[in-house]
């Protein structure tokens, strides 16, 4: 092969992730003067700890992003107390995964009944976030059960893994819910929000030991949703930047990007699903739950575009009413959930 034709070949086939990314090769290089080729090397370096050091930088904002405390969040969401949805004061508990330490609620109802859901909130929330959903289970009789995922909240962990992780802390959770409560796994559902919806589907992946999935605004896997913010917060020049930052969070927390995907999983889910997405929703576009719905393995399931208006997670907020009957025709038709 021909100095040309190598040239043509690097430039071709070299790559990072699913971004090209470029070598500039100057076919005169090696006859530079010694002065032209320290500068060149120079420049190069420069480049290079350019490029680290911004993909370090992003990498924090992906896995390590800054994160509301308890108060902080009630504040933010306008919560008064607990009877705002008709709860009773929880019983506040943490439990362990392994060495890291996860604190919630846990709401034990009255009735009695052998009926649990466990409700995962969104990124950069706390579990007041998911409180406006409990009504939907609460006056079913269910107990139910809600915690700060890692690095959220009260909780530990020093990075937030969109699942990968976090899939892990909700098989624990839901061992620990049963315990405290009696309710057998089989008879828990799982209510997720966004981020928390991703976490129940790659969850539910190959599992038929719970009840349910009910996921609101799930995104379709990690590599997406963190280019698609991206591009939201700065602009699309930022994406040259997507593949070193998502390497360089991968090394940091020790976990694979490609392997958060909901959609990838929807393949082995054979569980009851309701998706739920606006259509409007201008944080997680609606064509990740469609793309989800798509490959759901499940002939239970239902996907729900709500036409509302409504911002991301908040077609609950909308019109309550519609939101609650959604639900309840679900419960209905695919599982065998306490009506």
């Amino acid at each position: 092969m021909d100095r040309k034709s190598a040239i043509l070949f690097l430039i071709k086939n070299s790559h990072f992730g699913k971004f090209a990314f470029p070598i500039v090769v100057f076919p005169r290089f090696f006859q530079l003067g010694p002065l032209m080729k320290k500068i060149f090397s120079v420049l190069i370096i420069v480049l290079t700890f350019f490029l680290l050091g911004a993909g370090y930088y992003f990498s924090s904002s992906i896995i390590s992003f800054p994160i509301s405390k308890l108060q902080e969040d009630k504040t933010k969401l306008k919560i008064h107390s607990f009877a705002d949805f008709d709860l009773p004061e929880p019983e506040s508990v943490r439990f362990q995964n392994g060495s890291l330490r996860l604190r919630g609620w846990y709401f034990k109802n009255p009735k009695k009944k052998k009926c649990g859901v466990v409700l995962l909130h969104g990124h950069g929330r706390t579990r007041y976030g998911v409180l406006k959903y409990t009504p939907l289970f609460w006056k079913r009789g269910c107990s139910l059960f809600a915690y700060d995922a890692r690095h959220h909240g009260e909780s530990a962990g020093e990075y937030g893994t969109y699942g990968f992780y976090e899939k892990q802390d909700l098989e624990r959770a839901i061992e620990f819910f049963s315990e405290i409560s009696t309710v057998p796994e089989e008879d828990i559902g799982i209510f997720g929000a966004s981020f928390g919806a991703a976490t129940a589907l790659q969850y539910a992946e190959g599992r038929s030991d719970f009840a349910f999935v009910i996921a609101d605004s799930p995104f379709m896997d990690m590599r997406s949703i963190v280019e698609k913010r991206a591009v939201d917060f700065y602009s699309p020049l930022i994406l040259f930047l997507s593949p070193i930052a998502l390497s360089i969070a991968e090394l940091r927390a020790d976990f694979l990007v490609n392997e958060v995907s909901p959609k990838k999983a929807a393949k082995q889910i054979s569980v009851p699903v309701l998706i739920i997405h606006s259509k409007d929703d201008e944080v997680t576009p609606v064509t990740h739950s469609e793309e989800i719905f798509q490959n759901l393995k499940s002939n239970r399931k239902e996907l729900f575009i709500t036409d509302w208006g409504a911002l991301h997670c908040k077609s609950i907020d909308t019109r309550f009413n519609e939101y609650e009957a959604i639900v309840n025709s679900f419960l209905k038709d695919k599982t065998t959930f306490p009506k």
